[in-house]
């Protein structure tokens, strides 16, 4: 990526604002996850950096956002450990 730096920036912006844990289990977060995905708008796109666009996953959530190209049984691996997370 031509401005990884930036993007790094980005993440670490967003980590001081919302914390550093998934917004949706709460584990440690690992990964920026946008919204919009960047197949629609392109690796030129501002919306890359936008912060609103950006959230903040763990590896099994970010894996239930992408099922299509993710390995079908991390995909379930992922859902039941996420499952037993929101639960316990």
């Amino acid at each position: 990526m031509k401005n990884l730096g930036r993007y790094l920036n980005v993440l670490n912006e967003i980590k001081r604002e919302r914390g550093k844990f998934c917004e949706c289990c709460k584990s440690l977060a690992t990964h920026g996850h946008h919204i919009i995905p960047v197949s629609e708008t392109s690796i030129a796109s501002e919306l890359v950096f936008e912060t609103a666009n950006i959230m903040l996953l763990c590896d099994n959530c970010h894996a239930l956002m992408h099922p299509g190209i993710r390995n079908i049984s991390d995909w379930r691996g992922a859902r039941k450990r996420r499952g037993q997370r929101l639960n316990g």
